[in-house]
């Protein structure tokens, strides 16, 4: 039996791997301003005008490297990967439907959520899970493909509304 690959879920890995790509990049360009900024204020007084002005040029560059904004993108990244694996993982691994369509459920949504949006949220995973289903087991087309995709990108969406009404609450 050949075991068929899902793109959404190679996508989301190759995102998390770019974003931690960036990061250390960013991380280590950092080190490196760290570096050079010592050897520069090496030798000088410590609370010299110069070293002053040495730091807050050196603060300057680093902020410009935007390592929050990097560390909240490897961090969404992360929770998309993690969250992509544990559906596809419980797809492919609960045998009862309804078990599965419930364990997928309560890792994405909220139970105050859910209550809120039962119809969208049951129509959308359920159209995931059996778009997966078939892409596991029948066709790994790219109509199957897109079917996934599709339902996902509309999970993603209500996770996200999810997380803005979280966040004004």
């Amino acid at each position: 039996m050949a075991i068929r690959r899902h793109h959404l879920i190679e996508e989301a890995k190759a995102e998390l791997d770019l974003a931690y790509e960036e990061v250390k990049r960013a991380e280590q360009a950092v080190m490196s301003l760290e570096f050079e900024y010592n050897e520069r204020t090496h030798g000088l007084p410590d609370r010299s005008e110069e070293v002053a002005v040495l730091i807050a040029e050196k603060e300057a560059k680093q902020e410009g490297f935007q390592l929050e904004a990097l560390y909240e993108m490897q961090n969404e990244s992360a929770q998309r990967f993690a969250l992509v694996s544990a559906a596809f993982a419980i797809v492919s691994s609960v045998a009862d439907e309804d078990m599965s369509l419930d364990l997928i459920k309560r890792i994405l949504f909220r139970p105050q959520f859910l209550r809120r949006n039962k119809m969208a949220v049951d129509r959308n995973v359920r159209e995931f899970h059996r778009g997966l289903r078939d892409y596991m087991r029948k066709e790994s087309s790219p109509e199957a493909d897109s079917k996934v995709r599709q339902a996902w990108t509309e999970i993603e969406r209500m996770t996200a509304l999810q997380a803005k009404e979280a966040l004004a609450a």
